[in-house]
Parts: C-alpha cells; sequence; structure tokens
C-alpha cells in the first residue's frame, strides 16, 4: 500500500490539492484535504517535488515502436514514397533481436512521455518470434501494451488468409489477457486499399469473439481515399460501413480526410477516431476535423504514431500539438480547451479500449497514473494548472509513472532498467539495420 501527494489532482470533475492511495493494481481512495485526517498510513509513500500535478496515465491510441530504429526518414517525404523506399525496407530487414530493443526503447520513451498505456500497430507480424519479442518485452518492463498485429493480404508483402488467422488464433491463446490483463491482443488491417473484403470481415468477427477490438489506419491522406474509391468504389467509411466491420470496436486511425456524410457514419456506429497530430504534420498529410467529430459525438483518442513519422512518443506534446491545430484550422480560440485536450488523452483513450478502470483517478480505478513536476522555469508561475500541463509542460516534465499499482519511474529516473546501456545498445543496433536494408538518411 502507498500513498502520493500532489499539488493538484486531475479528477473527473474539478482540479484539487490531494493524496491517492494505492492498494494492489487499484485507487483505493482520493482525498482531496490532505491538511485533515484521513487516508490511513501507508507501507510507502511516493515523494514528488513541489508543484506537481497527478493525471491519470496517458493513452497513446496509435503508434509503431520498431520505428524508434527509424527516426528522421520522414523528412521532405511524402507519406507513399516515405512507405516504399524507406519504412518497408528497414522493416524487413529487422531480426528479433532489433524488435525487442527498438520496442524497448520506444516503451521507455512512451514512459517517459507519460503514457501508460500504448496501443502498438506491429508491422513485423509475419514472423511470430519478431511479435512475441515485443510481447515479452512489454511484460518485462511493465508497461500496458495492446498489440494490434497488423496484416494485409493484399499488394505488397501480402500474407496467406489462412496464415493470418492460424497466427491470431495464437496470439489470442497465448496473450489476451496476459500480465495481470496489461497485455492484450488486436486486430490490425493495415489500410482499406491492401486488404480484402472478405478477411475484413473475418478478422473483424475473430477479434469480436474474442472481446478485442480493430484498429486501421483510414484515409490518412488524399491518395490513399482515391485508391480506395478506385478500388471499391465507395470512399474507405462508406466501404466498411458496407462490410459491416464498423462499431465501438473498431479503431480508425487518422481519419484527415473523412467527408462529412463519413462523419455520419462514423458517429452512427460509435467508431472511435484516433488523432495523430504530429505525424500528419510531418508527412503533410492534413488535419484531422477533430472539433466536427467531436460536435458530432464521436470519440476521440490521441496517438504519437512511430516513430519514424512523429519522431518521438511524447503525449505531452501530443497534446498541446491537437489543441493548437484545432484553433488555427477552425479560427477558434475556443476550441480544444485544456480539460478537453486530456480527457482525450485519458477518458476518451479509455472509451475506445472498452475499459472504464482507466483514464481517471477514482476509487477502483486501475492504478495507472502520473505525476509532471511544474516548478521549472518554462512553466512557473502557474495560473490555471490544467493549461499549464497542456501548453507548458514536455515530456521531460513526467517524474512519476505508475502502471498497474508498480511505480516503473520515479523522480525522473526509470526504475525497471538500466536506460544508459539501453542507448548504447540501440545506436549500435540502428546503424547496423541501416547499412543491412542499404537505406540512409
Amino acid at each position: 500500500m502507498r500513498t502520493l501527494d500532489a499539488s493538484w489532482l486531475v479528477l473527473p470533475d474539478h482540479v484539487a490539492p490531494g493524496r491517492i492511495l494505492i492498494q494492489g493494481d487499484r485507487i483505493s481512495a482520493v482525498e482531496t484535504a490532505v491538511s485533515e485526517p484521513g487516508i490511513r498510513p501507508a507501507q510507502s509513500t511516493i515523494h514528488n517535488p513541489q508543484s506537481t500535478i497527478a493525471l491519470p496515465g496517458l493513452i497513446n491510441a496509435h503508434t509503431h515502436l520498431e520505428q524508434t530504429f527509424m527516426r528522421g526518414y520522414s523528412a521532405n517525404r511524402a507519406l507513399l514514397d516515405w512507405l516504399k523506399h524507406y519504412i518497408w525496407k528497414l522493416q524487413a530487414a529487422m531480426t528479433v533481436e532489433d524488435v525487442r530493443l527498438a520496442c524497448l526503447l520506444g516503451m521507455v520513451e512512451a514512459l517517459r512521455g507519460g503514457a501508460t498505456t500504448v496501443i502498438q500497430h506491429f508491422k513485423l507480424a509475419s514472423a511470430p518470434a519478431h511479435t512475441d519479442a515485443v510481447l515479452q518485452t512489454a511484460e518485462q518492463l511493465g508497461i500496458r501494451l495492446v498489440l494490434a498485429r497488423a496484416w494485409n493480404d493484399r499488394g505488397a508483402n501480402a500474407e496467406a488468409p489462412d496464415a493470418i488467422l492460424a497466427d491470431f488464433d495464437r496470439l489470442y491463446a497465448e496473450w489476451h489477457g496476459a500480465a495481470n490483463g496489461r497485455i492484450t491482443i488486436a486486430n490490425g488491417p493495415i489500410t482499406p486499399w491492401r486488404c480484402s473484403a472478405d478477411m475484413l470481415r473475418r478478422t473483424v468477427e475473430l477479434a469480436r469473439r474474442h472481446g478485442a477490438f480493430t484498429v486501421c489506419h483510414v484515409s490518412e491522406t488524399r491518395d490513399e481515399v482515391g485508391l480506395t474509391v478506385e478500388d471499391t468504389g465507395r470512399r474507405p467509411v462508406e466501404w466498411f460501413d458496407a462490410l459491416g466491420v464498423l462499431g465501438p470496436d473498431f479503431h480508425l486511425i487518422h481519419g484527415v480526410w473523412v467527408s462529412e456524410a463519413e462523419r455520419d457514419i462514423l458517429a452512427r456506429r460509435g467508431v472511435a477516431v484516433v488523432h495523430c497530430p504530429a505525424a500528419n504534420m510531418i508527412l503533410a498529410s492534413g488535419v484531422a476535423p477533430v472539433t466536427a467529430l467531436l460536435r458530432e459525438g464521436v470519440t476521440v483518442a490521441l496517438g504519437t504514431d512511430g516513430p519514424a513519422s512523429n519522431d518521438g512518443q511524447d503525449m505531452i506534446e501530443t497534446m498541446r500539438l491537437a489543441a493548437y491545430l484545432a484553433r488555427v484550422t477552425t479560427l477558434d480560440p475556443q476550441a480544444l480547451p485544456p480539460r478537453q485536450v486530456i480527457d482525450l488523452a485519458t477518458a476518451h483513450g479509455a472509451r475506445a479500449l472498452g475499459n472504464s478502470a482507466l483514464g481517471r483517478l477514482s476509487p477502483g480505478a486501475k492504478a495507472d497514473l502520473i505525476t509532471l513536476d511544474l516548478n521549472a522555469a518554462h512553466i512557473q508561475p502557474i495560473g490555471d494548472p490544467l493549461s499549464a500541463v497542456v501548453y507548458n509542460a514536455r515530456g521531460s516534465d513526467v517524474d512519476t509513472v505508475i502502471v498497474d499499482g508498480r511505480v516503473l519511474m520515479a523522480g525522473k529516473q526509470v526504475l525497471v532498467l538500466d536506460e544508459v546501456a539501453l542507448l548504447d545498445e540501440c545506436r549500435d543496433r540502428a546503424a547496423h539495420l541501416a547499412r543491412r536494408a542499404g537505406v540512409e538518411i
């Protein structure tokens, strides 16, 4: 049992100074009058510096962790050129050890950026050993991970349908709900134009039988929309709707170029949209209509996307970018206020996951939470603490990270591995990977 004190707690309906009692993997009590007698003594207390704020652990609703070894390749390149000439070559050359180290580095970066839950859309899933390396790494590190097993049965690097389904059967049997529920499996079709209608239906049906969800890159660029229209005669969301695969268990990644009619479909079907502002900007893909989606009742979560197209995993930065983009594209100074942005990174992410135990600081919730040290020159003095989080804070201000009741980071130090040694090893492995793949920045 332990307690965590903070200058401010970001609670479901207000912000106040307080104390959180953690017992096992759950928040057992929240006290907002810390000067009064209250919570019984705990066995250990997490000491935080002055001017701290405690938030629910942030949920990174979309990334590709293996791409930490591919930073910098997105500069001055459009999406399809970037994929064909760089990313697909690098991914094809990755060994199991490359994957393990790259994903471990990405998970550490995610923790440092405030994420306690990561949805990893894993694109090297055709080799079971590669996939298991990611899952084993998450299990050992202690982060909460959803692995969306990517697949495509059309186009470059297509897999046979029977092989895809067999691997899903194995993953659901061996990993879905592992590590006290911290690790789960999801269905991850890559894009509409690389997946057949039959396999979309079959994999979505299989996921639903296991209580899992589906994630897919949809309408990220105008060119991709055109490819689906050319192939099916329908826009992507309209095609998915005709196939019967949309629902509250479907995550539409990006959604930059969804039409007004498609937004209506998303709202009616309860689909979650994952907004990845940094990747959309750096690849010049466009800006998702986030405020319009929210007005129509669509759940919008936030993702960093992979380090090759972001080039980072900082969810604090992702919140700020989402707020800025909403303002500049709508010309509305009140678009996405700080409280709402934080909700997208917490409560909306939990809703997209279908997990009401995440994304909140309240009794009974999972003990997945973070604290930020706000005692810094780029933050002080503080007027509104929520504004300080969204507009001033950085990933480097994350002080403490707790997942499932286990302290993974405290005092800005990762406690569960030797981070310096990891960085040394990753630099060497990434250089070897680039040489093997025959690519250079």
